[in-house]
């Protein structure tokens, strides 16, 4: 269970995070919700143990995440950023086996090979794994870092493993998007608790399990999906007109906007 207990983030005199007090459910998929600005990439960065906060606690189980040692955190959670590009020209398979650090010292083995090409089929560019990373498109970069995180955590089965997605679904077209988020949900169904950041409201309802509202850097709304998001919410938080339309044929739900 990750948990973040009276979290706030500070830089000068501003506030990104106010009391943030959130319990992630374990082996579901929770997408954090906002505008921008709101303080989402912060405080996955924060949960992720990538940024340490002004003041609070993160928790791994019962552990304070800034007690664990590098490796051994980097098994339980991998990280998909906004702006993850390597430094150094590199192919496709080598950028997905930095997903593998953790569990080898020197060469990577034969779990560890078996792992990436399963990542790289998973993303369907088991083709590309020897072009040149920086000559992929910018979705198929996203896809490649995608394939990263499912390599790492393609290793110990532990029910503490979690997976934190910043906008993943940036630079991708609809059918990778919804291929991305039906690589998450397969996580999930490993047991894998996945922490994602969206934009698009229609995608996080189709596929979160749980949704996460932050606005001015509090949180307005932490609730299952049964709770929903209201259209009273919708329209406080993002300042605008939103309405619910029913597909006839199936009569699933989709929200539309308006200024």
């Amino acid at each position: 269970m990750l948990e973040l207990h009276d979290v706030r983030y500070e830089v000068g005199a501003r506030t990104i995070l106010d009391d943030v007090n959130i319990r992630f459910p374990a082996a579901r998929f929770t997408a954090i919700l906002g505008p921008n600005g709101a303080g989402k990439s912060t405080m996955v960065r924060i949960a992720a143990g990538l940024q340490a906060p002004t003041r609070g606690e993160i928790l791994y189980g019962a552990r304070p995440v800034d007690t664990m040692r590098g490796p051994e955190l980097a098994r339980m959670r991998a990280v998909l950023t906004q702006h993850s590009e390597p430094e150094f020209p590199l192919l496709a398979e080598d950028v997905v086996e930095m997903g593998r650090y953790p569990y080898f010292a020197r060469i990577p083995g034969i779990r560890d090979r078996e792992a990436v090409t399963h990542a790289l089929e998973a993303v369907g560019l088991a083709d590309r794994r020897r072009q040149a990373f920086s000559t992929l498109s910018a979705g198929e970069r996203r896809q490649i870092q995608m394939a990263r995180v499912i390599a790492q955590m393609d290793g110990e089965e532990r029910a503490d493993r979690v997976v934190f997605l910043d906008e993943p679904t940036a630079s991708l077209d609809v059918r990778h998007q919804l291929t991305l988020l039906q690589l998450a949900r397969g996580l999930v169904a490993r047991g894998i608790t996945v922490v994602a950041v969206l934009h698009d409201l229609n995608l996080a309802a189709d596929h979160a399990d749980h949704f996460v509202v932050l606005a001015s850097g509090r949180v307005v709304h932490d609730g299952a999906r049964e709770a929903g998001l209201t259209q009273a919410l919708l329209e406080r938080v993002y300042e605008l007109r939103a309405h619910q339309v029913v597909d006839p044929e199936d009569g699933r739900s989709a929200w539309r906007f308006s200024l």
